[in-house]
């Protein structure tokens, strides 16, 4: 991460709008519009979900809003997950809850990086579903009050 936030910084250094505010109009578009690209890369490639997504959309194995929950395990954790959620009294129990999920989170991304260290598409396509659940969970313990109903979107 180090190292593509100083890659992030040289290539923004070079092409801030702000040094161009001299220059002619097109070259301050210019200047503007890489700044834009440079910006959405490092976003996506900074956050581990959205980096998974990207490259299995390089792979032409992106998954699409339409896929579903296929795994029955995935199903159960995040039906179990919603029902804990639910169920939740105070912020000492979400805050139990929040501290299991992210393990969850940091298991999945570091399966997720050796599916994509081994060229494993199909298993790292699996682990981004996966991961994708555990971040809308993470949604809904942030949206969490008691006694309020809780959706995990499909």
């Amino acid at each position: 991460m180090s190292e593509l936030r100083r890659a992030f910084l040289k290539l923004q250094q070079g092409v801030h709008p702000d040094s161009y505010s001299q220059k002619e109009d097109i070259e301050r578009t210019l200047a503007e519009t890489q700044s834009s690209w440079i910006n959405r890369g490092y976003a996506t490639l900074r956050d581990p979900l959205h980096r998974a997504h990207y490259l299995l959309k390089l792979a032409g194995r992106e998954i699409n809003e339409e896929d579903k929950i296929t795994d029955p395990e995935l199903l159960m954790e995040v039906m179990e997950l919603r029902e804990e959620i639910e169920m939740a009294k105070c912020e000492e129990e979400m805050a139990a809850i929040k501290r299991r999920n992210d393990g969850s989170i940091e298991h999945v991304v570091e399966e997720l990086s050796g599916a994509f260290g081994h060229n494993d598409l199909d298993r790292a396509r699996q682990l981004t579903n996966h991961f994708q659940y555990l971040r809308r969970v993470s949604q809904a313990i942030q949206n969490w009050e008691p006694g309020k109903p809780v959706e995990i979107a499909h």
